[in-house]
């Protein structure tokens, strides 16, 4: 059953950050800004922002089981990932009201980038 949870909770980091680098390094740049794009833009972001909630849901329950297996809830680094992940959930929904905030979005990427390093560091403790 580990097993399986940490490659759905994978799965979900993958999904949610990497479309943030895509979203970020590579749509938004190449069509952004041009004529005639911001319909593909929105398209775009109505997909991810759907897929992003499927894996923010998966990331959030199969890291609250696998906290729960490994005895973690104790843990401040557990904390810390908790509580930017919060702020995460929040800026997201922040982000559904107002889609187009450039600052709202490189702020969400960067804490995923931030969480994804506590999780490398908490699969440690």
């Amino acid at each position: 059953m580990e097993t399986v949870l940490l490659t759905l909770h994978l799965f979900g980091i993958i999904f949610f950050v990497g479309g943030q680098m895509a979203m970020v390094g590579a749509v938004t740049p190449t069509l952004g800004g041009r004529e005639g794009n911001t319909e593909a833009i929105r398209e775009i972001a109505k997909r991810f922002g759907i897929g992003s909630a499927i894996a923010l849901v998966v990331i959030v329950v199969t890291g609250s089981l696998m906290a729960a297996d490994d005895n973690l809830f104790s843990e401040p680094l557990l904390h810390a990932k908790m509580g930017l992940l919060a702020l995460v959930l929040l800026l997201t929904g922040l982000h559904t009201k107002v889609p187009y905030t450039k600052a709202v979005s490189l702020t969400i990427f960067v804490i995923s980038l931030v969480l994804v390093v506590l999780g490398v560091q908490l699969s440690e403790v």
